[in-house]
């Protein structure tokens, strides 16, 4: 008899296991941070009366659980599927883990609640392309390219955006994606310099292919990091780091080809800042949407993502341009990401949705992608200009690249210091 309550004891602790093991490593997948997969894992063993000892690790994660009196114990290591981003996932899987822990669900109804939440839909892809197309456009604009740079930037995207979506349905490795999508998207940004000389062709090359920028991937990156999870974090920054890399070879072959000299940039003046503020903060606004939906969130969320993005780079933009304040790009962008993440909190609770659903991508249109393209361009003229001027190319790409580090830090910590202040709140806004 207590042989067989052993093994029925044994078997219950195996399928929590296995069921929390896939829980986490998907939550890892749609791009959760690990502090959320941590809370949300421990919750849900602890509601079934579990002890539980959780590693997370970049590409596995190890879970360990045992029984109240700690007789019997099953160890489970689970490699993290191959899955993208997918907010509208975190918001359900977090929402699930409340709904194990107020309502002390048994583990075969939490998989078939699993299930169907992995197995919803996301948002139609022509949508998203065309979104997305409409976003990079945007962006464009808040680089001050005109009308010209935003039709040839839209074109680019489109057909760059398009090639991703299929090579990735059908498998290529996600490095050679990125190339292929930078070099055909570049290609298309240089026929304002080949053809149509617009006025601002250094905006359409710049701009045709910062729809690839990994955003999300940098901003939970550093947002592990702060948090104290520096291996996950690090990895995550290296992979988007391997991204952008992908991103200049393709960039670079363009520029190779045609013998490009991508070197002076365009700036429009503007005399009235307010305005221009708030013209900005409207084209951040759409910007934000359309990135937002390549990460499929709830659509509850992609209003709030709009007004986040408007508020935050129109914040940004009079702080660094009027003329009695002129912060620098660094400050500016930390105090425009505290005020989208103190904007978030309250938002969060009232849509019942974790702030980084909307906050991230509304964070998105204050990624510096111009100073990324530029340590790019340096990183092209050390090895294509003669010996006379490396150093002066070196020096430029350190300050480039240290600049791009700093506004991506600045910005994500001022966002997260609310998150973190309010943090009760913010870890438990999907419980109903």
């Amino acid at each position: 008899m207590q042989l067989e309550q052993d093994n029925t004891a044994h078997d219950k602790l195996k399928e929590a296991a296995i069921f929390l093991a896939e829980y986490a490593a998907t939550m890892m997948a749609v791009g959760a941070q690990t502090s959320r997969i941590q809370l949300n894992t421990v919750r849900m063993a602890r509601s079934a009366g579990y002890h539980i000892n959780l590693l997370i690790f970049p590409k596995t994660l190890s879970i360990t659980l045992l029984d109240v009196e700690h007789n019997h114990s099953y160890t489970y290591i689970k490699k993290t599927p191959p899955m993208g981003i997918n907010f509208k996932a975190n918001m359900k899987l977090s929402a699930l883990s409340w709904r194990a822990f107020d309502h002390k669900l048994p583990t075969g109804e939490l998989w078939r609640m699993f299930r169907m939440i992995v197995k919803e839909k996301r948002e139609n892809p022509w949508v998203v392309l065309l979104l997305a197309s409409i976003a990079n456009a945007c962006f464009c604009r808040l680089f001050d390219g005109n009308l010209t740079s935003m039709i040839i930037v839209w074109v680019a995207t489109f057909i760059g955006f398009f090639i991703r979506q299929q090579l990735t349905r059908r498998g290529m490795n996600h490095l050679a994606v990125f190339v292929v999508c930078a070099f055909v998207s570049t290609m298309i940004g240089v026929t304002d310099f080949l053809y149509f000389h617009g006025g601002t062709e250094d905006i359409s090359l710049g701009t045709s292919m910062l729809y690839l920028v990994p955003g999300v991937p940098l901003i939970n990156g550093v947002m592990d990091i702060v948090d104290g999870h520096a291996l996950d974090g690090i990895a995550r920054l290296t992979n988007a780091c391997l991204l952008i890399i992908c991103i200049a070879l393709g960039l670079s072959a363009t520029v190779i080809i045609f013998d490009i000299d991508p070197t002076t940039f365009t700036k429009v003046a503007r005399p009235d800042v307010v305005q221009a503020a708030i013209a900005d903060g409207l084209f951040a606004a759409v910007a934000g949407v359309g990135f937002a939906i390549i990460s499929n969130p709830p659509r509850k969320a992609l209003a709030v993502c709009a007004l986040l993005a408007c508020v935050g780079h129109g914040i940004r933009y009079f702080l660094m341009h009027d003329a009695g304040l002129m912060f620098d790009q660094v400050t500016a962008s930390t105090i425009a990401g505290f005020a989208v993440g103190l904007l978030a909190v309250p938002f969060a609770m009232r849509i019942h949705c974790p702030a980084e659903c909307f906050a991230f991508p509304s964070l998105l249109p204050m990624v510096p992608g111009m100073f990324a393209y530029k340590a790019i361009r340096d990183l092209i003229n050390i090895v294509r200009l003669p010996d006379e001027y490396t150093m002066e190319y070196v020096a430029r790409f350190f300050s480039n690249a240290s600049l791009t580090v700093l506004v991506m830090f600045g910005m994500v910590a001022g966002c997260i210091i609310p998150i973190f202040i309010f943090h009760r709140q913010s870890f438990s806004v999907t419980r109903r």
